[in-house]
């Protein structure tokens, strides 16, 4: 099995997107994605024109979450069973693993990651599972604790979501480098959870302290 696994995710276009009067010009098929040249004008078929029309890239996944109607449709279900359950038998296993999203502002990663309460996310689901199949740890001879660590990076500064700053003064944190363990984050907190109830209140208690700020899309 890979150590790295990517998948692509195309959203629904947004209200302003909408409004604009903008289009969808990403297809997937199976493992891979098309997106359509849009510069390029269809009428005209050139054999002097080097130019694709259309670009195709692989991935290990793709998913159409554009319309739930669609017979191809990707729910959030099918997100967490292909990368979340992975990530929560490895991490039994006991591997060190990550999952990340990444795109820019507004291309839905806090939706496949958070998800809402209709549509629950890839870290609540994955933070369930760990709790979920308590019967797998009991099959293992070592002892198995769950804490729980929640941290921001934006403007290039490392933020605490679960430590209280004294006063004004924002918590910055550092990051270091072990020579045995790697890269940690010095400072910081860890907070030991027995039940999905406690991670989960620790899981809202990090997105209010979250930094919001309005941001461009470019």
């Amino acid at each position: 099995m890979a150590n790295v696994k990517v998948a692509v995710r195309v959203r629904p276009l947004s209200k302003r997107e909408c409004a604009e009067g903008s289009s969808i010009i990403v297809k997937v098929d199976d493992k891979v994605a098309s997106i359509r040249n849009v510069r390029l004008d269809p009428r005209v078929d050139s054999p002097g024109d080097s130019r694709q029309r259309n670009m195709e890239f692989s991935f290990d996944y793709c998913y159409w979450s554009v319309d739930s109607d669609s017979a191809n449709f990707a729910p959030q279900e099918l997100v967490y069973q292909d990368l979340g359950t992975s990530v929560l038998s490895g991490a039994i296993e006991g591997y060190n693993v990550c999952l990340f999203a990444y795109g820019q502002t507004g291309s839905g990663k806090t939706y496949t990651m958070m998800g809402t309460p209709a549509a629950i996310g890839l870290t609540p689901r994955i933070c369930e599972g760990l709790f979920s199949r308590v019967d797998d740890y009991q099959e293992k001879p070592a002892s198995c604790s769950i804490e729980v660590s929640f941290l921001e990076i934006y403007n290039e500064r490392v933020r605490d979501l679960l430590k209280r700053c004294d006063g004004n003064k924002p918590y910055t944190l550092r990051v270091r480098e072990h020579p045995e363990k790697g890269p940690y984050v010095q400072g910081l907190s860890q907070h030991l959870v027995s039940d999905y109830k406690q991670l989960v209140q620790l899981l809202e208690e990090g997105i209010a302290n979250r930094i919001t700020a309005a941001t461009h899309v470019h």
